[in-house]
């Protein structure tokens, strides 16, 4: 049952705009940072290309605990429900947070057991034979999560989808957990480094894909920050660049993955809208995507002051306003694979996380086909 709204009327305007000064600060930044706010070198950006040489498929953490008990802790609730669904996670907070360094020496993979039990290191190669042949869904949260928070969230939204029937049932259900908590004790600077930090995440799930099996399917669900990060993997898995931003440098991998089968849900995405067009900064991830579910929030507080924060874009938000008309125009043929719902009738104002949106009953089933790799036909552009 979906909880009753908050009328806007209820609230004056007054409070709504404290509501939004307060929000810049704690979601988008409400000043671009100086240089010196965050680890930079100060050096112009160097184009950072990934090693052709073969991808290692042996962890140094397998077989070790890479992390405590996502379950056993009591704050973070009951044990689940056992899933019939394969889980795993994929770390990459011990990861260099430097683009175009190499994560494989610290990526970490482990499978989510059910009993509550700790993380224990497990072999990549593990992961992608499971993949193979078989249908996979990559969940990725926006900025603020410890990995206790991001498993949990996990784990509801793996139960939602399976109430709704949607995982084939072979699916592979993957949590990609980067480094999204905070590190700095001022709100803005934090982040704004956490935007940085997205698109260096983009770069080392890309990298993890280049060894995905021949032809894998792969459905991405990315709210927010993970939502940018979802439409760069997809770009970047195309072989092209992705253009520096600020001191930020280019990066592009060695070989794209052009035969992997991918598409997306994304939830009011923190990316521009125009990134997608022709010759735009991710111009490459719509025809890397056979289908692309756009959730956005026309009245999403949030998103309404997302330009002020940096690496993010300098017009409207897709996740607030969408693909608009000339958008859709600019893209022609690739713009049949996207389907667009505005969910702002049931969500106010709020930034909204998937276990909420899988909710509603107009929306969720629209989500539930895309990762159930149902055949989809965009039906929408609202």
């Amino acid at each position: 049952m979906l909880k009753k709204e908050r009328r806007h009327g209820s609230v004056p305007t007054v409070g709504w705009v404290a509501i939004g000064l307060v929000t810049v600060w704690g979601l988008v930044g409400c000043r671009a940072p100086q240089s010196r706010d965050l680890d930079g070198t100060g050096l112009p950006p160097i184009a950072a290309v990934d090693s052709a040489q073969p991808l290692p498929l042996d962890s140094p953490t397998e077989n070790l605990v890479i992390a405590d008990s996502p379950q056993g802790e009591a704050d973070f609730g009951p044990v689940p429900t056992v899933s019939a669904i394969e889980t795993w996670v994929v770390h990459t907070r011990a990861c260099e947070q430097t683009m175009g360094v190499s994560p494989w020496p610290s990526i970490t993979v482990a499978q989510l057991v059910e009993n509550g039990g700790p993380l224990n290191g497990s072999n990549p190669a593990g992961l992608f034979n499971r993949m193979a042949g078989r249908p996979s869904v990559f969940l990725i949260h926006g900025n603020g999560y410890d990995y206790r928070a991001a498993i949990k969230e996990a784990v509801e939204v793996r139960a939602q989808l399976e109430a709704l029937g949607g995982f084939h049932p072979e699916t592979v259900f993957v949590v990609f957990d980067w480094p999204s908590e905070r590190v700095r004790s001022d709100l803005v600077v934090d982040i704004n480094e956490k935007a940085r930090r997205s698109r260096i995440a983009s770069y080392q799930l890309s990298r993890f894909l280049q060894a995905a099996p021949a032809g894998a399917q792969i459905c991405f669900m990315g709210q927010s920050d993970g939502g940018r990060i979802t439409l760069t993997t997809m770009h970047l898995l195309s072989g092209a660049v992705l253009p520096s931003i600020l001191r930020e440098p280019s990066a592009q991998l060695s070989s794209g993955r052009p035969d992997l089968r991918l598409r997306a849900v994304i939830l009011e995405t923190a990316a521009e809208h125009d990134w997608l067009n022709p010759g735009q900064r991710l111009h490459q991830a719509l025809p890397m995507c056979e289908a692309l579910l756009n959730l956005r929030n026309s009245s999403d507080y949030a998103l309404a002051f997302y330009t002020l924060g940096r690496y993010t874009g300098v017009s409207s938000a897709i996740g607030r306003v969408g693909l608009r008309p000339r958008d859709l125009d600019k893209l022609g043929p690739l713009a049949d694979r996207v389907e667009q719902i505005n969910h702002h009738p049931q969500s106010g104002m709020s930034h909204t996380l998937f276990p909420r949106v899988l909710e509603y009953p107009d929306v969720a089933p629209r989500i539930a086909r895309y990762t159930s790799w149902d055949d989809v036909t965009p039906v929408a552009r609202r």
